[in-house]
């Protein structure tokens, strides 16, 4: 049901989603969908959710393919944030798309990334653990939204140069 829901924001746009929409591209009942989503809220928290954990698989992945060494897991964020264009991506498209709309569905993100960070900065300055993670959030934000001014060659420019300034350590200069 939830990969339903991301196919009706992604073909039909944000403003359709609802109950019986997905009833409609799952189907299934509406009652099925009320079954498992009672609201609409309820089924955006799930995909809200659903986007978290697929993140922290992840990059959990992406540690597990690297060296134990500081910034470990900063260079795993660059690599699991980057390995793919966001902007192929339905599911962060869907997100971004019904989000905004509702502060309470980004507290649970805003938590994820808090207390995700101490373990991105294990080893590195703050500054260079910053740097890296804003400008890792900003490529993917821009492909997700398809705004980015990078050629292929370019963003994968752009990509070693985070994967080397996450496995640099000291401050920058």
């Amino acid at each position: 049901m939830l990969d339903a829901a991301i196919a009706v924001v992604t073909e039909q746009g944000a403003a359709r989603l609802t109950l019986d929409a997905v009833a409609r591209a799952a189907q299934v009942s509406k009652g099925g969908v009320m079954y498992h989503f009672p609201t609409k809220e309820s089924l955006l928290q799930a995909l809200v959710t659903r986007a978290i954990e697929h993140t922290q698989q992840n990059w959990e992945q992406a540690q597990q393919r690297l060296p134990d060494q500081p910034g470990r897991g900063l260079r795993a964020y660059v690599q699991a944030s980057t390995a793919e264009r966001p902007d192929q991506d339905p599911f962060s498209s869907a997100l971004l798309a019904v989000v905004p709309g509702d502060p309470q569905l980004l507290e649970p993100v805003r938590t994820y990334f808090k207390e995700r960070m101490p373990a991105l900065s294990e080893g590195l300055p703050f500054e260079r653990t910053a740097l890296v993670y804003l400008a890792t959030e900003g490529l993917w934000l821009l492909e997700l939204i398809g705004a980015s001014p990078y050629s292929r060659s370019q963003r994968s420019k752009v990509q070693a140069l985070l994967k080397r300034l996450a496995a640099e350590g000291g401050s920058l200069p």
